[in-house]
């Protein structure tokens, strides 16, 4: 290990992909499903590759290639060390709604007083956890992990490899349950994240009206709750707006959703405990523009469009639809996909959801994928098999829709956001 990274150290850093290999970076070939990076060795070679890792003695080339016993597993083990050599804070996040904008508004409160390495987009799994590692700078001041998980014991690895001495899980819901295999196993893969930082002595923060969060806290650790007494929310406009009600100054934020304010106030929390002045922390999360088809607002063609299509499960589903239930204009309406993951009980889960639907006025409900096809029945709403259908009528419904509100919203494979694409 020693010996490869004295070589990642000399290099320009690491690739996995031979489409994106610069010169002077080590490569990695990582057998995945779809794609083997061993068929890929000669390619980066030619692109000035300067080391590659393989664990298929028939790819040897020389002294280009180290060889491995496996090299998704060196990948990790080479993360953890270089972690090692990093005598910083390291903020572990994962939840089942909520890591992303979270780790992002946490970024920019952070990155007001420090130099901050986070988790680029969602790299939050088996591989993107070491990459974010991998690529943080020898000056980073605090380096903040998101880590995601669709089974028991992922949070736990991922925790192994980055080691964090700090973490937070922004809530638990009905996500990825067809992996998990039950609600009650997803509290405890999620809290996976509350042991781990418990052994290594650690400090937790966390939603103090959480009853989930607060029930799974672990004895004897340093847990510190939502520092935001001062704090007070509003919900009447597009998007969030809080008051500091000792200062009495209002600040706008350009996310919409209720379920955001809990993101901020982690934000906050995590902002003043590492000294960050309140008002350099209210600044960063009031410029603060969301991205990746997370609370978006977008105007097009006379329509408010609420573009949070990034994914979606029971819980996140519940929350945008209510979100959007306070918005201030009269006509509101609903497009939303697919949820995926869910298990056997998928179907009663989207009728669930209709049902709740069903308990609000909407100027119309429109309904994208097969399971929400399915699901209705019962119900008699306008339904699609996919969003290319849709897309095939949208310019006659979207005459209907003009001057309303429209929350797009499901799963990532449902890809609804491309229906506002040009």
């Amino acid at each position: 290990m020693e010996q490869l990274y004295q070589f990642f150290l000399d290099s320009k850093g690491l690739s996995i992909d031979s489409r994106s290999i610069e010169e002077g970076q080590i490569f990695f070939a990582i057998a995945g499903e779809k794609f083997d990076g061993h068929k890929f060795v000669d390619e980066v070679i030619e692109k000035g590759a300067t080391k590659i890792v393989i664990h298929d003695e028939a790819y040897t080339r020389g002294d280009k290639t180290f060889l491995v016993n496996d090299t998704l597993e060196c990948l990790q083990k080479l993360a953890h060390h270089h972690r090692m050599q990093l005598d910083v804070p390291v903020l572990g996040i994962t939840g089942s709604n909520g890591k992303t904008t979270t780790k992002e508004l946490i970024h920019v409160v952070l990155s007001k007083n420090y130099r901050v390495h986070t988790t680029r987009g969602n790299y939050n799994n088996h591989i993107g956890v070491p990459l974010t590692l991998l690529a943080a700078p020898k000056d980073a001041e605090i380096l903040i992990i998101e880590m995601g998980a669709n089974h028991l014991n992922e949070i736990d690895e991922l925790c192994t490899i980055a080691s964090p001495n700090y973490g937070l899980i922004t809530n638990v819901g009905l996500a990825h349950v067809e992996g998990f295999g039950s609600y009650e196993n997803i509290i405890k893969g999620k809290t996976e994240m509350y042991r781990y930082i418990a052994k290594a002595k650690g400090c937790i923060f966390y939603n103090d009206e959480d009853r989930v969060l607060t029930k799974n806290l672990p004895d004897e650790t340093n847990c510190v709750p939502y520092l935001v007494s001062d704090i007070e929310f509003l919900y009447n406009n597009p998007t969030l707006s809080f008051i500091d009600t000792e200062l009495d100054e209002m600040y706008s934020t350009k996310l919409f959703g209720i379920y955001n304010q809990t993101n901020i106030e982690a934000a906050i929390t995590i902002g003043r405990y590492f000294k960050v002045l309140d008002e350099d922390i209210f600044d960063a999360i009031e410029d603060y523009i969301p991205t990746m088809n997370r609370s978006q607002l977008i105007e097009k063609d006379g329509i408010t469009y609420i573009k949070d299509a990034y994914n979606a499960n029971p819980s996140s589903m519940k929350l945008s639809i209510k979100s959007l239930m306070n918005f201030g204009t009269k006509s509101k309406c609903l497009i939303i996909g697919d949820m995926m993951e869910l298990g056997e009980d998928k179907i009663a889960l989207h009728k669930d959801i209709l049902r709740y639907i069903a308990g609000y006025d909407w100027n119309k409900v429109i309904l994208v994928g097969p399971l929400f096809a399915e699901a209705n029945k019962d119900f008699g709403y306008i339904a699609y098999n996919n969003t290319q259908e849709l897309k095939n009528d949208f310019g006659d419904l979207s005459a209907q829709i003009h001057g309303s509100t429209v929350l797009l919203k499901g799963s990532r494979s449902m890809k609804i956001e491309t229906l506002i694409e040009d």
